[in-house]
């Protein structure tokens, strides 16, 4: 189960695997392409370079696991009350960004391509952005369907002009909450006679 910072860690190791993976003429001469992760505060301004960009603009509990329980870690029966969590899913934008209009095309489905090759993040990709990853958890990368209105909209409140993107989901990163309060022994108390008054 995943701290906090599980959140920007799986946005982060999406954005590792793709500069891992870029096409190696895209790294070097002319094009040098990047991947990077986006904040408000890159796209309050237009964007430049040839890049593709990760922009987190929403995130969602999971209305299916709201109420789930995890189970603790360690062997069956031992006694141990299930972790309590909250699923949240991750809902972002790939934003291609860069000097001509087929290298943002190229970009874009290059980086829908990959995502499609390799649909799940898991311990290995997640571990180096939160330790708290166990090792049987998965995320999974999915397009998500929104319509054009809701897009513009996300754009519409930034700074930078629109330029081509594609929305996705990474669902569900299970973030730990802290332990039932009756998860833990029972309250003892010790008396001990201090004599007749």
């Amino acid at each position: 189960m995943a701290s906090f910072q599980g959140v920007h860690g799986a946005v982060t190791a999406l954005a590792d695997r793709l500069t891992a993976r870029l096409p190696e003429p895209w790294r070097s001469g002319s094009t040098t392409a990047r991947v990077t992760v986006l904040g408000s505060a890159d796209l309050s301004e237009a964007l430049s370079g040839n890049q593709l960009g990760l922009y987190l603009y929403r995130i969602a509990v999971d209305p299916h696991g709201r109420n789930r329980r995890t189970p603790a870690p360690g062997p069956a029966g031992v006694g141990a009350e299930p972790d309590r969590e909250l699923p949240v899913n991750l809902h972002l934008l790939l934003i291609a960004n860069a000097a001509s209009a087929a290298l943002e095309a190229d970009l874009l489905a290059w980086a829908m391509l990959e995502i499609a090759n390799e649909p799940l993040l898991d311990l290995a990709a997640l571990v180096e952005h939160d330790a708290e990853w166990r090792s049987a958890e998965q995320a999974s990368i999915a397009p998500e369907d929104i319509s054009i209105e809701d897009q513009m909209r996300i754009w519409d409140r930034l700074g930078a002009d629109f330029t081509l993107s594609a929305a996705y989901v990474i669902r569900t990163l299970q973030l730990r909450l802290r332990p039932d309060a009756t998860s833990h022994g029972p309250v003892r108390s010790r008396v001990f006679p201090s004599g007749t008054v």
